[in-house]
C-alpha cells in the first residue's frame, strides 16, 4: 500500500522523520515533493472541490455523506 513518509535530506541521504517499517534492503520507489509543491497541489485540489460543491447547500452535502456512510457499512456487512 502506498505511504507518504516525511523525511529530511541530510548529508546526501533522505532520513525519515518517524520510524518506518520496511525490511532491510527492501527496494522502494520514491517521489520527491517539497512541502511548498505539496501545498500548491493541495490548494489546487481544494479549490476545485470547493468550486464543484458550491452549488450544493450544506444540508444536501450532509445528506449525501450520510447516505454514502450507509452504503459503505452495508457493503462491509456483505463480506
Amino acid at each position: 500500500m502506498p505511504q507518504t513518509i516525511s523525511a529530511i535530506f541530510e548529508d546526501g541521504v533522505f532520513k525519515p522523520i518517524k520510524k518506518i517499517r520496511f525490511k532491510d534492503k527492501q527496494q522502494v520507489q520514491i517521489q520527491i515533493l517539497s512541502d511548498e509543491d505539496w501545498q500548491k497541489r493541495f490548494d489546487r485540489v481544494l479549490k476545485s472541490i470547493r468550486s464543484k460543491t458550491a452549488k450544493f447547500s450544506p444540508e444536501e452535502v450532509e445528506a449525501d455523506i450520510k447516505e454514502a456512510i450507509k452504503e459503505v457499512r452495508k457493503s462491509k456487512r456483505a463480506y
